[in-house]
C-alpha cells in the first residue's frame, strides 16, 4: 500500500497542472477512430478524460454536467472492440462508489475482459446514433443508468444519473470546443472543493496534553481506508472515494511534524509519508498485524520515532531497516514481533 499525502493547499494547483499537461498531450485532436457525444448538447459537453496505452489514445470521455449535479452523463468511446472493457455492473458500481454509495447488487462483480463482457442484468434498447436507429443495451440501478453499443468498431458506454432516456449520439468532428470547456469544469470542481475546505476544520487537537494526536489520527484514517478498499477488492468492486477530510488530516500531521521536529515542509511531508507507507506495508504483509496488542505497540513506536526522532523504542532497529530496504525491514519487524510474543 502506498499513500500519497499532498497538502490541501496544493490540491487545486496540482489538479490544474495535470489537466494542462494532459490537454497539451492530446493536442486537441481527434484520434484516428470515431469519438461520440450527445447530438443536441454540443455547447455543454466537455473533455472529461482519456486514457493511453503504449502512447496511443484508447478511450475518450465527454462529460455533460458534473457528478455533483442532480443529473449528468458521461459518454466514453473505446478505440476498438478488442480492448479491455469493464462490464456494465462495474461501470455502475463505480458511479455509486464515486458518490459514496454502496452498489445494491449483491455478490462479486464480474471483471473486465477483452471484447464485450456479458451484461446479464441489461436489457436491449434502441437508441439513435448519427440520426439512425441502433441497437444497444441498457442497465438501470436505482437512479443510475448505463448504455452500451458497438458502432464503427468502437465501444460506446454512456453512464449517468437522473436521466431516463439516452439523447441521440453523434460522431464528433472536433474536440477543440470540448477541451476548451475542460478548464471551466475543473474550476467548478475546484470551487466546490475550496468551499468544503473553507469550513472550520475539526482537526484541532490537544497539542499540549497529546502532542501526537495528528499522527495517530492520520494513521487511523489510512488504516481504515485500506481495510475498506481491501474488502471491496475481494468482491471485485470499485473502492469508495477518500474521506472528506483526507487532505486535512495529512495537513494536520505535516503541520505537527514541522512543529515537533522543527522541519521544513518538504522534510515533514517526507517523514509523514514514510510513516504511513511503513504502516501500510505492515498492514499488507505482516501476519502479526492481526494481534491487537502488537499492532497497537507498533503504531505507538512508529509514531514516536517519526514525531520525535528518538529511537529509544524496541522497534527502532526494525524501523531503521525498513527505511533502508522494505523487504529487510519486514523481516526485522517479524523478529521484533516474535520477540514480544515470546516475552
Amino acid at each position: 500500500m502506498r499513500f500519497v499525502g499532498p497538502e490541501e493547499a496544493g490540491w487545486v494547483g496540482a489538479l490544474r497542472e495535470v489537466a494542462e499537461a494532459q490537454r497539451a498531450e492530446l493536442d486537441l485532436e481527434l484520434p484516428g477512430w470515431p469519438v461520440y457525444g450527445l447530438a443536441d448538447s454540443v455547447e455543454s459537453g466537455w473533455l472529461a478524460g482519456w486514457s493511453r496505452q503504449d502512447g496511443a489514445v484508447m478511450t475518450v470521455q465527454i462529460g455533460y454536467g458534473l457528478r455533483t449535479d442532480e443529473s449528468w452523463l458521461l459518454v466514453e468511446t473505446h478505440s476498438r472492440t478488442d480492448t479491455t472493457v469493464q462490464p456494465l455492473d462495474w461501470v455502475l458500481a463505480s458511479a455509486f462508489a464515486e458518490a459514496g454509495e454502496d452498489y445494491p447488487v449483491p455478490g462479486m462483480l464480474p471483471g473486465p475482459r477483452d471484447g464485450l463482457p456479458d451484461a446479464p442484468r441489461a436489457e436491449p434498447v434502441e437508441v439513435t446514433v448519427d440520426a439512425v436507429a441502433a441497437s444497444a443495451l441498457v442497465q438501470r440501478v436505482q437512479g443510475y443508468v448505463a448504455w452500451r453499443l458497438v458502432r464503427d468498431d468502437v465501444v460506446v458506454t454512456v453512464v449517468g444519473r437522473g436521466v431516463t432516456t439516452l439523447p441521440g449520439l453523434v460522431r464528433l468532428t472536433d474536440l477543440g470546443s470540448y477541451a476548451a470547456r475542460r478548464g471551466e469544469c475543473l474550476d467548478a470542481l475546484a470551487a466546490l472543493h475550496a468551499g468544503r475546505r473553507s469550513e472550520p476544520s475539526p482537526l484541532t487537537g490537544p497539542d499540549e496534553t497529546q502532542p501526537l494526536w495528528a499522527h495517530h489520527g492520520l494513521l487511523a484514517m489510512t488504516i481504515a481506508s485500506h481495510t475498506e478498499h481491501a474488502a471491496k477488492l475481494a468482491m471485485n468492486r470499485p473502492h469508495p472515494p477518500l474521506v472528506a477530510d483526507w487532505g486535512l488530516r495529512w495537513e494536520a500531521a505535516i503541520r505537527r511534524q514541522r512543529q515537533l521536529r522543527e522541519q521544513g515542509v518538504a522534510d515533514a511531508r517526507e517523514a509523514v509519508t514514510a510513516m504511513v507507507a511503513q504502516v501500510g506495508d505492515l498492514q499488507d504483509d505482516a501476519t502479526w498485524w492481526r494481534s491487537d496488542e502488537l499492532r497497537r505497540r507498533a503504531l505507538n513506536e512508529i509514531v514516536w520515532v517519526t514525531a520525535t526522532g528518538e529511537r529509544n523504542v524496541s522497534s527502532a532497529d526494525a524501523q531503521r531497516a525498513w527505511a533502508d530496504d522494505r523487504r529487510t525491514g519486514l523481516d526485522a519487524w517479524q523478529r521484533w514481533a516474535d520477540g514480544h510474543r515470546s516475552g
